[in-house]
């Protein structure tokens, strides 16, 4: 008996040992290294180093900084995938001065360990409460300016929600952009299982998604179909974003998502806040997108959050062929997808334009808006084929 016990336990770490090994393999093929031009770290109220990507713009002009935030399960690189596919380079190319937040627990901010301080304990109001106010204040310190544009993606825009509708910010805020950042979970719950997902928060997935990355993204179908469309993120960009993207979870983190999605709300881990109840604070101008066929945050979702927000100034677009776009679009392809350059990215710069102040807003006055861009009639605020509103493609 006890030699069976030894048999069996030295197979189970020679498959982890070689587990480990296929995952160092494939993380050295598929890696991407991605620079930016600085990276600012912001030390949290307790404790946490964030670390928050800095890209100057490539355009001499006075602009106000815009804060990026990514999303679910991810790290910078989401939003930073290639020269091309990368709306902080596109924005900055456009004359912005860009910082781009990476979340505690992955990339270049403090990260849990064996010997580490840090344990896999926060939750999605961890990056609301403390992350994107100790960035925000890195910023703030070192351009010297107190105000700004915010542009959050997935969870980095619902994370955006939480703090602009926070009493105890300070910050002025001249825009928010929110991409395929939902605040309804309905939907949702056909599919995702929230029992699941509190059953799986021990799972530490990253290195199984470098191991399976090879076998990956050959077909169009298959539960990376939830994440994104084939048409917009072929295999060989969705191996790359297996390998260089993805970031753990934290077990409380899970639990919280598991909430949302059972009992379809939208609130912080001790109930203290019900972020969905606290969106009619937000007052500033939002621009929301959804993916036509985004099966994460799907439109019908994200147009929830746009009917909550009380501001007067704000829009609604679903990124789709029926709004005169060259494809539809899934969740993590609307910002990382071959089409976003032409589609998605030209959406923000002219939402930012419209709303900025001095030099900037005179010449995105005059700049000519983009097909399906945010430039047109005050009064139009809602596009997209509507069909798909709920969630029918086309």
């Amino acid at each position: 008996m006890v030699w069976n016990i030894i048999y069996y336990t030295f197979w189970v770490l020679v498959g982890l040992a070689l587990l480990a090994y296929a995952s160092s393999m494939v993380s050295r093929y598929f890696r991407l290294e991605r620079v930016p031009d600085e990276i600012h770290f912001a030390t949290t109220s307790d404790g946490w180093r964030v670390a928050v990507w800095h890209y100057r713009p490539r355009v001499a002009r006075a602009t106000d900084p815009v804060l990026l935030l990514h999303g679910l399960g991810a790290n910078a690189i989401n939003l930073d995938f290639t020269d091309e596919l990368s709306l902080a380079r596109h924005l900055a190319s456009a004359g912005y001065d860009v910082w781009l937040v990476e979340f505690r627990g992955r990339g270049r901010s403090s990260q849990p360990g064996l010997f580490s301080k840090f344990k896999w304990d926060w939750s999605f109001d961890e990056y609301v409460e403390r992350d994107i106010p100790a960035a925000v204040a890195e910023v703030v310190r070192a351009t010297g300016r107190d105000r700004l544009h915010v542009v959050g993606f997935s969870v980095g825009g619902m994370a955006m929600y939480g703090w602009l509708s926070d009493l105890r910010r300070t910050e002025t805020v001249l825009s928010a952009v929110a991409l395929a950042a939902p605040s309804s979970f309905k939907r949702q719950s056909r599919y995702l299982g929230g029992r699941l997902l509190r059953n799986l928060r021990w799972l530490r997935h990253r290195n199984l998604m470098n191991v399976l990355a090879p076998l990956s993204g050959y077909v169009g179908v298959g539960p990376s179909n939830l994440v994104r469309l084939h048409e917009n993120l072929p295999g060989p960009l969705h191996r790359r974003a297996m390998v260089n993207v993805i970031a753990n979870f934290s077990r409380v983190e899970m639990l919280q998502y598991s909430d949302w999605i059972i009992d379809d709300v939208f609130r912080s881990i001790d109930h203290r806040r019900d972020y969905r109840q606290e969106l009619s604070r937000i007052d500033v101008p939002v621009l929301f997108v959804a993916g036509g066929k985004d099966m994460l945050a799907p439109p019908d979702a994200v147009k929830a959050a746009y009917d909550a927000v009380g501001s007067a100034d704000k829009k609604f677009v679903i990124a789709s062929r029926g709004a005169g776009m060259r494809s539809n679009y899934g969740h993590e392809d609307l910002v990382m997808g071959k089409g976003a350059p032409e589609d998605v990215y030209p959406l923000v710069v002219g939402w930012l334009d419209a709303h900025g102040s001095g030099d900037r807003r005179a010449m995105g006055d005059r700049r000519q808006s983009p097909a399906g861009s945010p430039g047109g009639s005050p009064d139009e605020q809602v596009t997209g084929d509507r069909r798909q509103a709920t969630g029918d493609g086309e």
